[in-house]
């Protein structure tokens, strides 16, 4: 018998490129890391990073997505504020929790308030 998956989101494997940003301790201290998606959906992500981010450590990510990537993760945007996307290339901010860590990661629950940049993935270079 197969275990149930208790996601309610689909989950997509995909290689995106992500940003991670982690505060490391009451000093207001940050580490920052060029990373990328393993899996993602569009309540949480899997991001392969060998820094040490604690678990229920608050992050902020940034993802680099197409266009078509942005419809097939299903983020929580209106019809509105798809139409309202005119490049290919999309940066998505979303904060979180760490809320599991591992030898090749960490796993994040996003926050419900995504924003969407369009821009040239030249300029996060």
């Amino acid at each position: 018998m197969e275990p149930k998956d208790r996601r309610l989101q689909e989950r997509f494997s995909l290689d995106i490129q992500a940003i991670v940003t982690a505060e490391t301790g009451s000093d207001g201290e940050s580490i920052v890391d060029k990373t990328s998606a393993a899996n993602i959906s569009s309540g949480g992500a899997f991001l392969t990073t060998h820094l040490e981010i604690p678990l229920a450590s608050r992050v902020y990510v940034e993802f680099l997505v197409t266009l078509e990537q942005l419809k097939k993760l299903r983020f929580v945007l209106s019809a509105d504020s798809l139409k309202k996307i005119t490049g290919n290339n999309i940066w998505v901010k979303a904060t979180g929790v760490v809320i599991r860590v591992e030898d090749t990661g960490i796993a994040i629950i996003f926050d419900q308030d995504y924003q969407l940049t369009p821009m040239d993935a030249a300029t996060k270079e």
